[in-house]
């Protein structure tokens, strides 16, 4: 009885010196080179969504006169899975706001989080993950589904970030490798948007007859 009870104490401790795996939910993260701003809708285009880093951050897409987002107006969500690539059956693992702080924009109040599927006592392993957010109209949608059920409600997601490394202590957790800002956008203008589109193309049209 000695000699299993030594055994199973051996074991516990072996699972203790690992932790869950963990991940760094996060858009700005200067220890892995990442720093994706989040955009909100493009005003000249809302329906339209945008993907990939700013010209002026290393990338190839023009945000010029998108705005940041900040604050808790919006939501950002972290979904993921063990192997799955098909996003549309990624399990929710945390919703953030975003930072409030003028001087950093478009950044994710980010937190470090476990993953379900790295338990304690299991070795460093990988997953696939997508980060959502939403305009929460001041905190009233609180889920991805309210969003879908909603076309008026801007939202965006993230290129699907495959074979991202998640990490257990006592190894510092890594962040999303690969991800690149994108913007929010409103499939359904609501009716005001509408109309404002219509009066900017109106008056395009008619500076062109000016000319």
């Amino acid at each position: 009885m000695k000699r299993i009870g030594i055994v199973l104490t051996t074991l516990a401790l072996a699972a203790s010196a690992f932790g869950q795996g963990q991940i760094q939910f996060q858009n700005r993260l200067g220890s892995a080179g990442i720093f994706a701003p989040i955009y909100g809708v493009n005003p000249a285009a809302p329906g339209v969504p945008m993907i990939g880093n700013a010209t002026t951050n290393g990338g190839a897409v023009n945000y010029t006169g998108v705005p940041l987002l900040a604050g808790t107006g919006f939501t950002a969500a972290l979904f993921g899975d063990a192997t799955a690539t098909d996003a549309t059956t990624f399990q929710l693992l945390s919703s953030r706001p975003f930072q409030t702080s003028t001087t950093i924009p478009g950044i994710i109040n980010g937190a470090t989080i476990s993953i379900p599927w790295v338990p304690v006592g299991s070795p460093a392993s990988t997953g696939n993950f997508e980060v959502r957010v939403w305009d929460n109209r001041a905190g009233t949608v609180t889920t991805w589904a309210q969003v879908l059920s909603d076309p008026t409600i801007a939202r965006g997601r993230s290129a699907v970030l495959n074979n991202v490394n998640v990490l257990v202590p006592p190894a510092t957790p890594g962040g999303l490798t690969g991800i690149a800002s994108f913007n929010l956008f409103i499939p359904v203008p609501e009716p005001s948007l509408i109309a404002l589109g219509a009066l900017g193309l109106g008056a395009l049209l008619l500076r062109r007859r000016k000319a």
